[in-house]
């Protein structure tokens, strides 16, 4: 029963982390554009990469069940995006980098099973969160292309992810080296919440939402830029930390949303695109109608996308394709 209980906090948390990026994504009036959309953007991939770290495992089968779960789902909505892209919205198909340049919202899934994969390798440092924020630190430095396989954002937010992977343990009353890390926050967690507010307003307002969604490179004074980064990061691990205090262990809406999260972030950037055409810009003036048109199209496309038999069908898509090409696993 316990557990029952922590798995149905750590899907809310991931529930209203998705329901945050379609509140983005779906945003057709830009009601949240500035700071609430920065808010937004600063809060929702942290979560959603913190909750993957919290429910991942090391095995013998993760590499598999990863490519099974990530890059078979990779492969075949690439294929469904080029196609979507050149019928329906009438765009030519970049064929320079085929499968290596990410579309529409594919980075995440591709960052994520580059993750799993490097998660063994940090697992053998003494200091594995550690050294995954030194290396989003040095990643600022190198000019890539964010749409190359997301590595930058894949290095950004690595930490959250770790952050995820090791806090389970110390959940579990295992100690760990992060053991009193977490019990300081437990002890002093109201002052450190509104810190962390107090943090995110002067980021939002300071910050551009791209840097802090790791795609750019550094720019000007490259220290200064580095350590814009580190703030960032911590401030997003005291949000992870904020969240998983208040969250509620309750069932509700929010743990369904969470569970078939895959469905609804891989099919709703094709419900935006559609609705993009069809939405009259001259709302745009109206901001109370705005605000309940985004609200209520956000909670609309992540409740029917999170049903069990959208999920369903999503699995028996991705069972198909990898006993094609692999064995049964």
């Amino acid at each position: 029963m316990e557990i029952k209980k922590r798995l149905d906090k750590y899907d809310n948390i991931r529930g209203i982390a998705i329901l945050m990026v379609l509140l983005v994504h779906l945003d057709l009036l830009s009601v949240f554009a500035g700071f609430p959309h920065k808010v937004l953007v600063l809060t929702c991939l942290p979560l959603l990469f913190f909750v993957s770290g919290y429910f991942s495992k090391i095995g013998p089968n993760e590499s598999i069940k990863s490519f099974k779960h990530l890059i078979i789902p990779y492969i075949f909505f690439y294929i469904v995006g080029t196609a979507f892209a050149c019928l329906v919205l009438g765009n030519k198909p970049d064929l320079s980098c085929v499968f290596f340049k990410t579309s529409l919202c594919l980075w995440f899934l591709m960052a994520l099973f580059i993750m799993k994969m490097m998660l063994p390798i940090f697992n053998r440092f003494k200091y594995p969160i550690l050294t995954s924020i030194i290396c989003a630190l040095i990643m600022g430095f190198i000019d890539l292309d964010p749409n190359i396989l997301g590595l930058t954002r894949c290095f950004g937010y690595f930490p959250l992810f770790l952050v995820g992977f090791y806090y389970k343990e110390t959940k579990d009353n295992l100690t760990t080296q992060y053991t009193k890390i977490v019990n300081i926050f437990n002890k002093h967690y109201q002052i450190i919440s509104v810190l962390v507010v107090i943090l995110i307003i002067i980021i939002c307002y300071q910050f551009d939402f791209k840097f802090f969604a790791f795609r750019d490179p550094y720019s000007g004074n490259l220290l200064y830029e580095m350590i814009k980064r580190l703030i960032v990061i911590l401030v997003q691990i005291g949000i992870i930390m904020v969240f998983d205090k208040f969250m509620t262990n309750k069932n509700c809406f929010l743990t369904k949303f969470g569970r078939n999260s895959l469905p609804v972030y891989l099919l709703h950037v094709y419900i935006f695109l559609t609705l993009k055409k069809i939405v009259p810009h001259s709302l745009k003036g109206n901001k109370p109608l705005g605000l309940l048109l985004v609200f209520g199209l956000a909670f609309t496309v992540t409740y029917i996308l999170s049903r069990d038999v959208v999920a369903k069908a999503l699995n028996k898509i991705t069972d198909v394709i990898y006993n094609i090409i692999a064995k049964p696993f």
